[in-house]
Parts: structure tokens; C-alpha cells; sequence
């Protein structure tokens, strides 16, 4: 039997660092019977993809266990390379026909959402405590390295977060031509409308949804404001003086009305920049910023999280950009609360998890 995983269990699997998927042995499919009623039990299922699996099927005939599997009828062909081949005993769709085939199952910001994680330098993944057993102690022995290319974020307190640091798998340049070339197929009106509303390259969840919240327009629940993400900013000679580098990236850049440079947002993370040495770093960062005549205005999850602090901020933003803050129709205010609900919620369970807390 063949399986190729799609949609949400496809992004999953794109979630999963290599340190993690290296401890799991492959799938033997060949030695199951039609229905992979024992598929369920493999540790690569049990532990990392979870049940139900999202797979593509070709023939309305095929058939499995329902309980295992939620099949997906391919009823045309996909563009060149829409599948890999895993290490793992299934194929995989490629990260722009899992973006393509999440379009189909879930809500449209949360397709926007997994395009600006698949596009980002991070991803989120929660092991198992099985998982992070064997992790662990697969690192003390040295068998792997402790990130194989992707890096773990720790919180202030020096622990393990569900945060991890990779390069980014796509652009949004890739996510629209991959739209062009697969036009005709389901998901691909969603999955052109999240490719033309991400803003850049986000580093976490944190700076997705705020991002989110600022760019998205009026009428779908943000505040309308262009913005891009990781935004390179060369420091002048002066601003060296204060901030040892070259150049600096912003998380969220706007541009100015005013005299400013431009209006500068970062999200001071809760695995960031907790440390003394990473709180004086962003400190001379500012300071070089604001030299060089850029309003530096630094905001944390809770501030977005909390809807009334949030409106002080968009206003605080409207104002230093030099942009007129016009209050939300009822309608607009209805369409932030939305927004504002599916957005601020728990990344690692991304397309069922509740409020965050």
C-alpha cells in the first residue's frame, strides 16, 4: 500500500526537526494489510503525526480504516514536484500542496497563519514525553547533535520551549507561483488570498499575530497599516557607536507620515529576551534605532492579548506613523473579535486549539 499524507498531517510532519524524526524507524506498509488497521500503533504515528491522517487518495475504490485515516480525493493532477518521499516509508505532498490542501480544511486566517509558519524561520512542535525521552537522552550519549540545523528555544529559565529556529521552507513569492501553476485545483482562490495578505518573514507566533492584528484590512479585523516583517535596516556610523553591528532587522517595520524614519515594532518574546546580556542588547538596539530617527516601540504577547491595551497600541501606532485613527464601524469590530478568537490561540495545536492562556 501507498500513503501519502496531506493537509494537516503533511504540516505536521514539516514541523518536525531532524534530531526528532532520526530517532523514529521507517513505516513498513508493504507488511500491512489493505486496511493499515496496524498503522495506528506505529511509534511514528503514535508519537509525531497522531491520527486521524490526512491523505490524498486517487481512486474513490480506496479504501482504509476511518478511524485512521480522513482521505482526500485528488481529482486532478497537481504541478511538478507537488510530492516527496520521506525516509519514513510514506510520501509527503511538498510544503506549497500542503499549504494547497489545507486551504480546502480549514479557516482561511488559519491557512494565512500556516503560510507565514512555513515561510518563517520557526516552527512549533511539542513532543511527546516519549519523544522528549529519547531525545534527551540521544543528545547526552552524543548519537545526534543537539540541533542538526534547527535550534530549540529555551525560556527564561533555561527550559525547553515548543519554539524551534529553521530556515524558512518557502517564500510568499513561492506560495504564489505555486498558486498560478496549479490553477483549476480546489483551495487555490484561499491559498492566492494568504499568499497576497503575508508581510514577510516572521521569527515566531508572537510576530505573526501581530502582524496579523496590524496589516489584516479593517473589514477582515486588523487595523489596515502596511507593515513587513524582518525588515533590514543599515545602521549609520553614529548608530555603530551605540549598537555593535552593522545593520539590524525589525520585526515589524511601517512606514512613516511624519518626519520619522519609520515606526518600528518589536515583539519582545517570552524566550527572547529575558536573559541581562539579551535585555542590554535590545536596549543599545533601541537606542541605536531611535538615533537615527525611528520611533522603537517594543510590545508583548499579553499587550495584544488583552483588547483594550491593544487599542492603545494601534492607537499609539496610528499616531506615530502619521495616520489617521479612524474607530471601527460595528461591523469591523465584529470582524476584529473573529479574527482576534482564531488567531490568539495555542500554535502547537493550531487548527483545533482554544484561547491561549
Amino acid at each position: 500500500m501507498d500513503l501519502t499524507l496531506c493537509g494537516q498531517s503533511a504540516f505536521n510532519y514539516y514541523r518536525i526537526s531532524p534530531q526528532v524524526l532520526g530517532l523514529y524507524p521507517a513505516i513498513s506498509l508493504g507488511n500491512m494489510d489493505r486496511r493499515c488497521c496496524g498503522l495506528g500503533s506505529h511509534a511514528v504515528v503514535k508519537d509525531l503525526l497522531h491520527a486521524p491522517l490526512h491523505r490524498l487518495v486517487f481512486t474513490r475504490a480506496q479504501s482504509g480504516s476511518r478511524s485512521l485515516f480522513k482521505s482526500h480525493l485528488l481529482t486532478q493532477e497537481p504541478p511538478p514536484g507537488s510530492f516527496r518521499q520521506t525516509e519514513h516509508g510514506f510520501d509527503v505532498t511538498s510544503p506549497e500542496f500542503t499549504l494547497l490542501s489545507l486551504a480546502t480544511q480549514v479557516s482561511r486566517n488559519q491557512l494565512l497563519m500556516a503560510c507565514y509558519e512555513m515561510c518563517g524561520s520557526f516552527a512549533v512542535f511539542k513532543p511527546c514525553e516519549r519523544t522528549q525521552q529519547q531525545l534527551d537522552e540521544a543528545i547526552s550519549l552524543k548519537f545526534i547533535p543537539p540541533n542538526c540545523g534547527w535550534e530549540r528555544v529555551n525560556d527564561t529559565k533555561g527550559n525547553d520551549t515548543n519554539l524551534w529556529k529553521r530556515t524558512p521552507l518557502l517564500t510568499a513569492t513561492d506560495v504564489a507561483a505555486f498558486a498560478k501553476q496549479a490553477a483549476g485545483l480546489r483551495g487555490v482562490k484561499q491559498l492566492r488570498w494568504a499568499a497576497e495578505h503575508m508581510t514577510g518573514q516572521a521569527a515566531s507566533p508572537f510576530e505573526v499575530q501581530t502582524s496579523m492584528l496590524i496589516s489584516l484590512p479593517r473589514d477582515e479585523g486588523g487595523q489596515g497599516i502596511e507593515i513587513a516583517n524582518n525588515a533590514r535596516i543599515p545602521l549609520s556610523e553614529a548608530a555603530r557607536s551605540l549598537y555593535d553591528k552593522t545593520c539590524c532587522y525589525a520585526d515589524i517595520l511601517i512606514e512613516s507620515a511624519t518626519d520619522s524614519m519609520g515606526v518600528i515594532l518589536e515583539c519582545q518574546g517570552r524566550s527572547a529576551h529575558d536573559s541581562d546580556a539579551a535585555s542590554l542588547s535590545d536596549a543599545e538596539r533601541a537606542t541605536a534605532l531611535t538615533s537615527m530617527g525611528y520611533d522603537v516601540i517594543q510590545i508583548t504577547y499579553d499587550q495584544i492579548k488583552e483588547k483594550k491595551s491593544f487599542d492603545h497600541i494601534a492607537e499609539l501606532i496610528h499616531k506615530k506613523a502619521g495616520l489617521p485613527h479612524i474607530p471601527k464601524t460595528k461591523q469591523e469590530r465584529i470582524a476584529e473579535d473573529t479574527l482576534r478568537q482564531g488567531l490568539l490561540v495555542d500554535w502547537v495545536e493550531l487548527f483545533t486549539a482554544g484561547p491561549a492562556s
